[in-house]
């Protein structure tokens, strides 16, 4: 089963501690991780947020490579339109030789008006860039080059990006959405699709098999969907009593976001109570994880994984590193008994 960290390393003043501090925790969590059998990490990125949104995956990717040596590292995802195409294919190219082939990228066209704003893009070009980007970016890793490119917003010439990657014929490219546009795309230029609605994966499926590309098996959607953050602790009232302020923190964050994206999923929270009453923060005993998870494998097949956040909100870190030696030293060995 896939056991994978997804790491926004929000850092709100009430955390009482330095990012200095907390990317330090985080990289001991992730050589933990990485030591203990977990699978892969996932960095998001945003900017201009006040509680420092992780900013910059390729920096923090290549300090997870540097300290491990299985786990595989993927971005959940990149803004690609904030990105020059060829510096995204360059620095990806040196992370797939820091890590020894383990980075996958994954990207979508982003919605925070702030973010384009901030960097002078026009939020109205995102689509038309990632066309171009994605398009740029393949050729960058699958072209031995030199090449050159015309589009209507990068004109190029005697692009040959050096070093190669160790994947061959490159690092795969999944790409993230909430529309149909971004489902059409993710089946003309990725390697994989990662909406955040299961409602657009008709719109993908449909566009693979209009351009004549496999579209795999039917995605199935468990009765018993994954939280939006689970936590595994030997006392979970406890727990969450330390976790709701961080778990508010991060949500109505989220929250605020939603006159950017009218399909989003949140809402301004009045308590973290009522996060864990809807079961979208949920606190799980080892026993009781091992029991959704057993669920989800029957559910899912080879697609059920645990999804951990143990830096989620800017937690404490002794909480975090509780949770993953939890699931190491409990959950773990009772999925591989049980086959799973």
């Amino acid at each position: 089963m896939q056991i994978e960290i997804n790491a926004f390393l929000r850092n709100p003043s009430f955390s009482g501690r330095s990012h200095q501090q907390l990317y330090g925790e985080f990289l001991e969590m992730m050589e933990y991780a990485d030591q203990n059998g977990m699978t892969g990490v996932s960095l998001a990125e945003h900017h201009f947020e006040d509680d420092g949104y992780l900013p910059s995956q390729f920096v923090m990717a290549g300090a997870i490579a540097a300290r491990t040596k299985k786990i595989q590292i993927r971005f959940g995802i990149m803004v690609l339109p904030l990105h020059h195409p060829v510096s995204v294919a360059e620095d990806g190219a040196v992370l797939d030789c820091l890590s020894e082939g383990r980075f996958t990228l994954g990207v979508a066209g982003g919605y925070h008006r702030k973010e384009f704003e901030g960097f002078g893009i026009p939020r109205n070009e995102r689509g038309d860039r990632m066309d171009e980007a994605l398009d740029i970016i393949r050729k960058c890793w699958e072209d031995e080059g030199p090449f050159d490119y015309e589009g209507q917003f990068w004109q190029l010439k005697g692009i040959k990006v050096r070093p190669r990657p160790v994947q061959e014929p490159r690092p795969k490219i999944i790409l993230g959405g909430n529309s149909e546009a971004a489902a059409r795309r993710a089946a003309r230029y990725a390697d994989g699709f990662m909406p955040v609605s299961g409602r657009w994966w008709d719109a993908y499926r449909q566009e693979m098999k209009r351009l004549d590309k496999d579209p795999g098996p039917a995605p199935i959607e468990p009765a018993e969907p994954h939280p939006f953050h689970l936590h595994v602790a030997r006392d979970p009232e406890r727990a969450w009593a330390v976790i709701a302020p961080h778990a508010l923190h991060e949500w109505n964050a989220y929250a605020k976001y939603n006159d950017d994206d009218p399909n989003m999923m949140f809402f301004l929270a009045p308590n973290a109570d009522i996060l864990k009453d809807q079961g979208i923060y949920r606190v799980m005993t080892p026993e009781e994880c091992t029991e959704f998870l057993l669920r989800q494998r029957q559910a899912l097949g080879d697609h059920a994984s645990l999804r951990l956040r143990p830096t989620m909100g800017g937690m404490p870190a002794e909480l975090g590193q509780e949770c993953l030696e939890l699931v190491a030293n409990e959950v773990m060995p009772r999925l591989r008994d049980a086959g799973a």
